[in-house]
């Protein structure tokens, strides 16, 4: 039973809910995927709630926009009347820019926690599930050894041994195959390493201090380390992945940025200097999270850069419907904001 103080624990709360979901799904691979398609849809209201903010406040501003071209255009050459005026505009119809980027930055604020909380999190329990997968191999080697050598009795002979240790490699292996269904994901051999080059298994000196093993003991340990691993993976050590999923994570990430502007922007706008700068920072910040962590946090990105598209194409065809109903009488949005709509000329005498 969950409790409060348990999932605010730390970062208890990210790998407690990943762990629900894996109870229910063959893998961690998919079982995150799962997740962000889940998070993602919880979250999509404040999506939604910021579009809607700020197609409100773009609609208003094109339609105030002739007031204040007349203004500028009549107190141009001062500035404090200019601002008084262009104030009385704003407060005229009721608008300003504070509600829209309230929500924007509520958002914008809420995913960055996510996003690195979340990196933090799925990488020192990546950590802690290379520990504990080994130890199950080691462990599963050692009572299968220990259990021949004792049938053997008090002096084992030279093939009484070998056979042993063929016995307690073969149980290794068949531990290996048992987790293998829920530590793999489609090419990638254990989903706690990062998609690249990299061994599939924990580093065998950080396994050692991480255990606080010395002496012999550390030396049995090293030699039943490359008895198993060898066993898996044969002579020559297997890489995890092909570095596919961080190149996907961050072609995607980008491609979602550029959708997103080309979808989301009202008709005839230029693209913002924020979202220009948005594009490189975006997929390099992934990209450097993804190289930095397991597969289990850059299936997250990818998932979530999927999900983030289809939900923008969603409020897009949406907003375009509506959008077209204020096309050419961006007066009828006024009406229903309650300002007294009046005819405004641009031709002011000095």
């Amino acid at each position: 039973m969950l409790n409060l103080s348990t999932l605010l624990a730390g970062n208890n709360l990210w790998t407690i809910l990943i762990n629900q979901f894996a109870k229910w799904i063959v893998s961690y691979g998919w079982a995150i995927v799962v997740f962000t398609i889940v998070l993602k849809i919880v979250l999509s209201p404040l999506d939604v709630l910021q579009r809607v903010a700020g197609q409100k406040q773009a609609r208003v501003s094109a339609a105030m926009q002739p007031e204040l071209d007349a203004l500028q255009k009549k107190y141009g050459n001062n500035k404090e009347k200019l601002n008084q005026e262009t104030n009385k505009v704003y407060k005229k119809y009721n608008t300003g820019m504070g509600g829209s980027c309230l929500i924007m930055l509520l958002s914008m604020v809420l995913n960055i926690v996510i996003v690195f909380s979340l990196f933090g999190s799925v990488r020192a329990y990546g950590n802690e599930k290379l520990y504990e997968s080994y130890r199950e191999l080691d462990s599963a080697y050692v009572q299968t050894y220990n259990a021949e050598i004792k049938k053997a009795g008090e002096d084992p002979t030279d093939g009484q041994i070998v056979e042993a240790k063929e016995l307690a490699t073969k149980s290794a292996v068949q531990k290996y195959e048992d987790m293998k269904k829920k530590n793999s994901w489609l090419w990638i051999k254990n989903v706690w390493k990062s998609d690249t080059k990299t061994s599939q298994f924990v580093d065998i000196e950080d396994y050692i201090k991480n255990e606080k093993i010395e002496g012999a003991e550390a030396d049995a340990v090293k030699d039943r380390y490359g008895i198993i691993t060898k066993a898996i993976d044969g002579e020559k050590a297997q890489p995890n992945g092909i570095y596919v999923l961080i190149i996907l994570a961050v072609v995607v990430s980008f491609l979602t940025q550029l959708l997103s502007a080309k979808l989301l922007a009202p008709k005839g706008q230029k693209m913002s200097m924020m979202n220009k700068v948005m594009f490189g920072i975006i997929p390099i910040t992934m990209f450097i999270l993804a190289i930095n962590s397991n597969c289990v946090y850059t299936l997250y990105i990818l998932a979530n850069s999927i999900m983030s598209a289809i939900i923008s194409t969603i409020i897009s065809l949406i907003f375009r419907k509506i959008n077209k109903k204020y096309e050419g009488n961006e007066q009828l949005l006024l009406k229903k904001k309650n300002v007294e709509v009046v005819e405004y000329s641009r031709n002011y005498k000095k």
